[in-house]
């Protein structure tokens, strides 16, 4: 549970810095200065603002948000250019066919209230996903299509959905089995 900061040359990748944190770490997402992580096991995602002006040691976040349905989100990816935030719920870790994409297409405003309910969101999810424990995610805008690594189902999958506007069960637009898949 830190955050580790690496200043990268042509030449070399040095160590600049450690953070403790007070929760458990999944993923993590930066946009300028802001750095959006998932708190695991949880419904819970954190901002830090200004993170990498921060000083080396413990940081506190900036704000908590919830998200409503979210069992335990794990992937997350946001695009600063629409406002959209992108999150994965594994479900029960336990089960390989309980995963879901939650994406909340007006961020900002949906976090007004510390709470992004069912309402501010597309929540993709049912048989034709193949999401069992989706546990990372990807924005890709030329497509406008987001990519899922897939855990659990079949030992691991690449899939690819359009980015949909309603919430449902679908199948992906890309289906790749991948043995171990854990990244996108």
């Amino acid at each position: 549970n830190k955050l580790v900061v690496y200043t990268i040359s042509p030449t070399s990748i040095t160590l600049d810095k450690t953070h403790d944190v007070s929760i458990n770490l999944w993923g993590i997402h930066a946009d300028g200065g802001r750095l959006f992580a998932i708190v695991d096991n949880s419904d819970e995602l954190v901002v830090y603002d200004d993170f990498f002006n921060q000083s080396a040691g413990t940081i506190t976040e900036s704000a908590r948000y919830s998200i409503d349905g979210i069992v335990r989100t794990h992937g997350i990816t946001f695009d600063a250019t629409s406002g959209t935030m992108y999150l994965t719920d594994v479900g029960s870790g336990a089960v390989d066919d309980d995963g879901a994409i939650v994406i909340i297409p007006n961020f900002a405003s949906a976090i007004s209230g510390n709470v992004v309910t069912a309402s501010e969101q597309v929540r993709i999810a049912g048989a034709s996903t193949l999401l069992g424990n989706p546990v990372d995610i990807a924005y890709e805008s030329v497509g406008n299509r987001v990519y899922v690594a897939e855990r659990a189902n079949n030992g691991g999958r690449i899939l690819g959905f359009t980015v949909p506007t309603t919430s449902g069960d679908r199948s992906p637009d890309y289906n790749k089995v991948v043995a171990g898949a854990s990244a996108i």
